[in-house]
């Protein structure tokens, strides 16, 4: 183990527990970020629609608003209160429009992203709670993004995108310069909410400096790692998760039996994310978490591999902070090694430097 590992155990060895009520990273609050069990009671109900509200119709998204005839107040259910996602969307057109951000002719399809709070796979456009998007807008000021707070309830936070839509947030690699998303207004924490043959998890992002994903019941790389299971790859095996990111893949392979699971990230906001995940599923994984790294003290990508927590109970977890093409330093030898770049990094000589380490699979996602 590098010297800046012994440094973490030695030198600042507080071993902090995470605390059991979880303040989020961004705004301080303590409703953002709950418990797992508590989110996936509710997760596939929050955003039905009521009998009052189930036949409201969507909006069409390539008419301009103006004709529309759409006002602020429209389309919240009397009953349930809730909002159909393009009246939402509609409403924050609308305040973009009168602030000069968006052409007097502009339609749904011209907003943005919005993001699900918690995003669950769903049958039907949803119906928004309060405080329940995060907008991913291309252009708009502070004040604006103020605005879009104050006057539309559903949203919880608004972005503005830089780059292209298809830029990956995050870094491709150490080398690389890190692309983030800049947080005009309120706050950008949410979830996404996993569901596979192994168990079910809540997981958290900060999505002004962590890559968007959109699970689904389909995923590719959800199943991959069932395939890890149902071909006996996981009971009892070390699986290293290279590039885990907030901790998807790897959590999921230690659902899926793995006796041991080293979750490794070179960007220090992904690993910060993957701690407060640990936290949130712990009552699944049945685990205890110990932080042993002060972050403030990291640097925002890390070089050599330094191990920031482990967990404990019915899997074992370390979680690093470092480079992965250095990982063999701290962690000689694993049954899978998963490997899931961001596109267009090329993921081949990595397989080969953990071919050798990897006794039964390197799996490239």
């Amino acid at each position: 183990m590098g010297s800046a590992t012994e440094m973490i155990y030695t030198g600042a060895a507080y071993h902090l527990m995470m605390p059991s009520e979880l303040k989020c990273p961004t705004c301080g609050s303590m409703d953002c970020i709950k418990p797992a069990e508590e989110t996936l009671r509710q997760a596939y109900t929050m955003y039905s629609p009521c009998q009052r509200c189930w036949h409201d119709k969507p909006l069409d998204k390539l008419t301009p608003l103006v004709e529309l005839g759409f006002e602020p107040g429209h389309g919240r259910c009397a009953a349930c209160g809730k909002r159909h996602l393009d009246y939402t969307m509609a409403h924050v057109l609308d305040i973009l429009i009168k602030s000069g951000f968006k052409d007097a002719g502009a339609a749904l399809k011209d907003v943005g992203t919005p993001l699900i709070s918690y995003g669950v796979t769903m049958v039907e456009p949803p119906r928004l709670p309060p405080k329940s998007i995060v907008m991913v807008l291309d252009n708009v000021d502070k004040a604006v993004a103020h605005r879009i707070l104050e006057e539309v309830p559903e949203v919880k936070g608004v972005l503005k995108r830089t780059g292209k839509p298809s830029d990956s947030v995050g870094i491709l690699d150490t080398s690389s310069k890190p692309h983030v998303y800049e947080l005009m207004s309120g706050c950008d924490v949410r979830a996404d909410v996993v569901s596979s043959l192994l168990g079910d998890l809540c997981l958290y992002r900060s999505q002004s400096d962590c890559h968007i994903e959109f699970w689904r019941s389909n995923s590719v790389k959800v199943k991959a790692v069932e395939k890890l299971f149902l071909d006996g790859l996981l009971e009892g095996a070390v699986v290293v998760d290279g590039f885990a990111s907030v901790g998807t893949l790897g959590l999921l392979a230690a659902l899926g039996g793995a006796r041991r699971v080293i979750l490794n990230d070179a960007w220090l906001p992904a690993i910060r994310n993957l701690l407060i995940n640990l936290e949130v599923n712990k009552g699944a994984l049945n685990i205890a978490v110990d932080r042993l790294a002060d972050l403030s003290l990291l640097p925002r990508v890390g070089d050599e591999p330094v191990l920031v927590a482990r967990a404990s109970g019915n899997v074992e977890l370390d979680v690093y902070h470092g480079d992965f093409r250095k990982l063999n330093r701290a962690v000689p030898a694993c049954d899978v090694c998963i490997i899931d770049t961001f596109p267009g990094v090329d993921p081949e000589p990595l397989s080969r430097q953990w071919q050798d380490i990897a006794s039964k699979k390197v799996l490239i996602l």
